[in-house]
């Protein structure tokens, strides 16, 4: 137990740094780290995938809140751009834990690998496009919310791989799409932990203080650090160009696709 705690306690560090940094809730380091870490305790390999998401969505929960409190500090949260999307990703967070209930572990692993190879890709080559006004457009943003929410609640991320480049294509700059994609990654994982916590409910394989598919002392772990260190990454993207965060969540966006197809 000491070992996973360990493991649990440094998984939350680096993603609560990735959650300040880029807008995200993590998920893309949580989920493949209690993948391997519930393997090595020797869970039921049948729910490992759905236990790993589950757990991811309700830490990342916390890690939001931190992440998206620093930002807002910063006035670097726009909420006319919030609402609209939380709006559609309360339907889609929960609708998309119903849909990976139905999904191998296999087929999650390479949904999340393909998209963010293709938002890696369209990120890349949309550095140079300028938009000189924003088109708020609220069908629009309902409908992209509940895509948004369907997608991250599928594969256990906080939506920033998703929510931070819609937010770039209505012409908000990198900043101001970092943190309001971090206000969006909390409605994604509380409505999308209450769906994995439902279709999970009544399994009896399931590991001892297991609550559907939620492992609560992954979700303790990696929360009780990740709140913190999601401070510390808010104040590292605030001393960094537009430019060079662009360049540097393209390339996260592609190690993170590689991996996940590897694995």
């Amino acid at each position: 137990m000491g070992l996973e705690i360990l493991i649990f306690l440094l998984v939350g560090i680096f993603a609560g740094l990735l959650a300040g940094l880029f807008g995200i809730g993590g998920g893309i380091i949580i989920v493949p780290a209690l993948v391997a870490t519930f393997m090595y305790l020797g869970f039921n390999e049948a729910i490992i995938m759905h236990l790993a998401i589950g757990s991811s969505l309700a830490s990342i929960f916390f890690t939001g809140i931190a992440s998206a409190y620093a930002h807002n500090k910063k006035h670097s949260l726009v909420w006319e751009a919030f609402y609209p999307l939380c709006a559609g990703i309360t339907i889609g967070a929960l609708l998309g834990a119903l849909i990976a209930g139905n999904l191998s572990g296999v087929i999650l692993r390479y949904i999340l690998g393909i998209f963010l190879l293709g938002l890696a890709t369209q990120l890349i080559f949309s550095f140079e496009i300028k938009k000189t006004t924003r088109s708020h457009n609220l069908l629009l943003s309902v409908f992209s919310g509940s895509g948004i929410g369907m997608m991250s609640s599928i594969m256990g991320i906080g939506g920033g791989s998703f929510s931070v480049p819609y937010l770039r294509y209505l012409g908000y700059e990198m900043k101001m799409s970092i943190g309001t994609s971090a206000a969006c990654g909390v409605p994604i994982a509380l409505f999308g932990s209450i769906g994995y916590l439902l279709i999970g409910w009544n399994l009896e394989s399931l590991p001892a203080m297991s609550y559907g598919y939620i492992y609560l002392p992954a979700v303790i772990g990696i929360s009780a650090t990740s709140v913190f260190s999601a401070s510390l990454g808010v104040n590292i993207a605030h001393k960094l160009s537009d430019l060079i965060l662009k360049i540097l969540f393209s390339l996260f966006l592609i190690v993170s696709a590689l991996y996940m197809l590897a694995i």
